[in-house]
């Protein structure tokens, strides 16, 4: 606005000298020369030129220069001072939005430090607390209103050395950590673990300190119960009448004494030996496969047993067990192990006597049976030929004798036919001429009849489902021998009026079942046999066990009794 003044100020200015120009020359210059006209008219706009043009420059053109130079300049100015402006908004904004960020990243950092759990606390170079969260005021027992000017040392009471090397700086320069004892405010102790770290200024000079404690007053203690307990479990192991031994792959990492005395090996030499070495070559394979299978955690039986080798050579077998653990960061085997040489020959031994007793046993009952089998013979072949003769003879005299009566001698004959009679009968009981004769099947359907004619109140179902070749010939004899004996209990004691005997082929197995629907009894009480005699349940379970057989007896009161007698015909009796 102002410039548009002055230039309009310039050219009235101009105007006004160029009307004075032209009234000057006019009054001046044409009395001069009032007859040559032509000079006039010459001199008159030279005149004006060479009055007009500088004025011309100086009052209009130069301002009007100077007037559009002054507004280049102004709208460059103007563009700059825009441009910067919006530049300065920018960095402005930059600058804001990086405080709002710092503001607010150091806003997370405090909430963090308020929350952590452990002690935060930062000094300044001199030791004067100037940060104390609130997991330092929980600790020590101190709120932050409290520490103002302060000192960590004076608050906290840490020893003599955490201080020259955690608090005095010196040690702090470089950062400094460990485990120290703090007071609280009511005087109790505790032991922290400290970390001491510096922070610094923009030219690297320590400005303060940084501190973090924890609490490290449980961990003490579980490191003090582990101890407790280590030493314990050390002295479990050491004293455990049982060998324990760690293994990882084929080394043993760790054994005890017991373990060592039962291999009669000093320790150290059990660590440069392998397993293999201990274990006897026929029951390494199947050692290791079961060591395998524990190491990967498959199914496997625990408990096991082998024999080891002695340094000279005696053979000894251990009892083991073993658990997969992680010891030292690495799977192994927990073993423990026990000497059951004394025990296994024991045991053995009784094998062998038991295997003898069977042996004697069936011995035995052969013997008895052969002896049987003569006196039932020398019955009927001697005395009962012999009481045959005489009542032939006795027939023939009293037919020879035909017109006399001989009354003695007839009263003779049913006495010596009575005596055949008996004779036969204690033959068959003693042993049946049928078993040897036509086989057991035959002398089983013998038996059956004569049962039923002796005890015509019973009912006896017989079935029989298996052929004469297939029944052992060493088991024919107990098998007679165990119905006979289970079918007169079952007449004697069961009061019964069935009973079911069944012999048969069944899964591979011979099985003979008396089955009554009798009283019944208690298992293991037995039935009451006044009279004693017979063999008993005793005596049927040994004849079935004598051959790898299995005597099941079954019974409930009121309810009846089972007799099962079973033999896999397999191995000895198998076809």
């Amino acid at each position: 606005m102002q410039s548009r003044k002055a230039l309009i100020r310039a050219f009235v200015i101009m105007a006004a000298i160029i009307t004075l120009m032209e009234v000057v020359i006019v009054a001046m210059v044409e009395p001069l020369l009032p007859r040559n006209r032509l000079l006039v008219a010459l001199v008159e706009p030279l005149a004006l030129i060479v009055v007009y043009l500088p004025s011309m420059y100086f009052l209009l053109i130069r301002p009007v220069n100077r007037h559009l130079a002054a507004k280049a300049e102004a709208e460059t100015m103007r563009v700059a001072q825009e441009r910067l402006r919006r530049e300065a908004e920018q960095r402005l904004q930059a600058v804001m939005a990086e405080r709002a960020k710092v503001t607010t990243h150091m806003q997370f950092q405090a909430r963090i430090l308020s929350v952590v759990q452990q002690a935060v606390v930062a000094t300044g170079k001199g030791g004067v607390i100037l940060y104390w969260n609130r997991a330092a005021e929980w600790m020590f027992g101190w709120t932050e209103e409290e520490i103002q000017d302060q000192t960590l040392a004076k608050l906290t009471g840490f020893t003599a050395e955490a201080a020259r090397y955690g608090l005095s700086g010196l040690g702090a320069i470089k950062g400094w950590s460990g485990e120290v004892k703090a007071v609280r405010r009511d005087g109790s102790q505790f032991p922290a673990y400290l970390t001491c770290s510096p922070y610094f200024r923009q030219d690297d000079s320590v400005a303060g300190f940084v501190y973090t404690f924890a609490d490290i007053s449980e961990r003490k203690n579980a490191e003090l119960q582990i101890r407790e307990s280590q030493e314990n479990l050390s002295t479990v192991v050491e004293n455990s009448p049982t060998g324990i031994f760690i293994g990882q792959g084929d080394r043993l990492v760790f054994a005890n004494q017991r373990f060592s005395q039962i291999l009669n090996r000093p320790m150290e030499a059990l660590k440069s030996l392998k397993p293999s070495q201990i274990i006897h070559p026929d029951d390494w394979p199947w050692v290791q496969e079961h060591w395998r299978r524990r190491m990967a955690g498959t199914s496997a039986v625990q408990d096991y047993e082998c024999r080891t080798i002695m340094p000279n050579g005696d053979i000894h077998w251990i009892s083991g067990r073993t658990t997969l653990i992680r010891y030292e960061g690495e799977p192994s085997l927990l073993g423990n192990i026990q000497d059951i040489t004394e025990k296994h020959q024991a045991d053995q031994a009784l094998r062998e006597s038991r295997e003898t007793l069977m042996r004697l046993s069936s011995r035995l009952m052969t013997a008895q049976e052969m002896e049987r089998q003569r006196v039932a013979r020398e019955l009927h072949d001697s005395l009962g030929q012999t009481l045959s003769a005489a009542k032939f003879m006795v027939e023939r005299a009293l037919e020879e004798e035909q017109g006399h009566e001989v009354p003695s001698l007839r009263t003779v004959v049913p006495v010596l036919q009575a005596s055949v009679e008996e004779v036969r009968r204690i033959s068959m009981a003693l042993r049946p001429s049928t078993l040897d004769d036509l086989g057991l099947l035959a002398t089983i359907t013998w038996f059956v009849r004569e049962f039923q004619a002796t005890y015509p109140h019973l009912d006896v179902e017989l079935i029989i489902e298996v052929e004469e070749f297939e029944v052992p010939d060493d088991l024919k004899t107990n098998i007679f021998r165990i119905m006979q004996e289970a079918m007169n209990n079952a007449a004697k004691y069961s009061q019964g009026t069935r009973i079911t005997l069944a012999l048969r082929l069944l899964l591979g197995d011979l099985q003979l079942a008396i089955v009554d629907n009798g009283i019944g009894f208690v298992m293991g009480e037995g039935r009451s046999n006044p009279k004693g005699g017979g063999f008993g349940l005793v005596s049927m379970r040994e004849r079935a066990e004598l051959f790898g057989g299995l005597l099941i007896v079954t019974s409930l009161p009121g309810e009846g009794t089972t007799i099962l007698a079973r033999w896999p015909l397999t191995g000895e009796f198998s076809a």
